[in-house]
């Protein structure tokens, strides 16, 4: 339960939570459940015959995450930091119930590459759980300071450049959302006017990528060092209260009350009211991408040429799973020039398909969905109905939803049928969602 354990009479147990919480994140899990330690202050719990992956996948970083967060805002205040892993139908990454996150099963890939979902949910700790957007107009108050924080942690723990990387693959799904909302961009603005609309209408990656860069370009217009600053004075001055986004910009007015000018230049505007892409060039370092770059660009130009003996699987063999996300993204970005799309050069991509089979069977969802976005929009028929099947595996909205967009444009009567076939298995939020997506409601 979102609280702390206090003792078990028979089968009733207790649980106290101190700190004031939103009724959002009380919750409540029961079940077969078994609990291993993953760190001095946490333990994961699952189904007991998943309890050694899910240790192995946390046990090695939870804690590092933890300290690094205190470090940059404030002492972790809920005693206990533990994870329950739940079943697939799981419609979301995690959700940051105090004292407990709940998270996906496709978290768990073997390689510990997808463990910076933790992080993001620890973050939950602080942004959203001590400090929350007084409604879901304001939800990038939540969710774009926790991806901010995420990303710092990322940064003090791997380095500079493993937070720009993964700003950068935050960006490139930024992009791929805004392009795919079609008549729902207005849901693409960072305050949102959700009179008489259901906000699980809304839910996309919005609210944390373009709230992330909003501070990102925040930090940069003032300054790393100044803005780290204002951090902690701003979690300690809303802790245990709710707020919106011109409490937010008051309070950055009044912290750097000598920066009003330089603040002015930001285009707040833009930023806050205007739909679609943020208004400004990030400037990402592309130190830990350029490799990914490099190759991609390679096969750009051979397939101009239809000479593909330079490729091996050797390519890819040193790369992380992230580079392999920002490899395959890049791939897929191509198809935004006016003069290439993959579609036209099926079989390169079958060739690609072979080159690189290592893809194909992958545990780790964020590259494998990658790789099926890449196949599928290129029209290779093999891989529709490999989707198709995965999409009855997973139940987690980011991959759910826009897996289904993509196989209703590339084949509608398949994508129907698949959703006909696994319906069932997805959490009730999810599966009303991909409803609307198909038009079946």
């Amino acid at each position: 339960m979102s609280g702390r354990p206090t003792k078990v009479e028979g089968q009733t147990y207790y649980f106290n939570q101190p700190i004031p919480i939103p009724s959002y994140l009380i919750s409540l899990a029961s079940g077969d459940i078994s609990k291993s330690p993953i760190g001095s202050r946490s333990h994961v719990y699952c189904e007991p015959i998943k309890l050694n992956q899910c240790q192995h996948e946390f046990e090695q970083d939870m804690e590092p995450f933890i300290q690094t967060a205190e470090s940059i805002v404030f002492l972790y205040e809920w005693d206990q930091y533990d994870v329950l892993v739940l079943p697939s139908s799981f419609p979301y990454g995690g959700m940051e119930n105090p004292n407990i996150t709940f998270a996906t099963p496709t978290l768990i890939s073997g390689d510990r590459e997808n463990v910076d979902v933790l992080a993001h949910e620890l973050a939950h700790s602080w942004l959203g759980n001590l400090v929350t957007n007084c409604s879901w107009e304001h939800f990038w108050l939540n969710e774009g300071w926790t991806v901010y924080l995420e990303r710092l942690i990322q940064g003090k723990i791997h380095g500079e450049p493993t937070r720009h990387f993964s700003a950068i693959i935050g960006w490139s799904d930024l992009e791929n959302t805004i392009k795919s909302m079609g008549d729902s961009l207005e849901y693409s603005k960072l305050v949102l006017d959700l009179k008489g609309v259901d906000p699980d209408d809304s839910f996309s990656t919005v609210p944390y990528e373009k709230g992330f860069n909003l501070l990102f370009h925040i930090e940069n217009v003032i300054g790393k060092a100044k803005f780290d600053k204002f951090i902690p004075y701003y979690f300690n001055k809303f802790k245990y209260k709710s707020l919106d986004t011109y409490q937010f910009l008051d309070t950055l007015y009044e912290f750097f009350s000598n920066e009003h000018e330089t603040l002015d230049k930001i285009d707040w505007d833009s930023w806050l009211f205007k739909p679609g892409m943020p208004p400004v060039d990030p400037k990402f370092d592309t130190t830990l991408v350029d490799q990914c770059y490099n190759l991609a660009d390679r096969w750009f130009k051979a397939v101009k040429t239809g000479d593909l003996r330079e490729f091996s699987s050797k390519d890819i063999e040193s790369f992380s799973s992230n580079q392999s996300v920002v490899f395959l993204d890049t791939l897929e970005s191509f198809n935004k020039r006016s003069d290439f799309k993959w579609s036209d050069h099926k079989n390169s991509l079958i060739e690609m398909s072979k080159i690189y089979s290592s893809y194909t069977n992958l545990t780790n969802c964020e590259v494998l969905f990658r790789w099926f976005i890449l196949q599928v929009d290129g029209q290779h028929e093999e891989f529709y109905k490999l989707l198709g099947e995965w999409l009855g595996t997973v139940g987690r909205m980011k991959f759910v939803r826009p897996g289904y967009i993509l196989l209703n444009k590339v084949h509608h009567q398949l994508a129907i049928e698949y959703f006909s076939k696994f319906e069932n298995n997805y959490h009730p939020i999810c599966k009303a969602m991909v409803k609307k997506d198909l038009g079946l409601d």
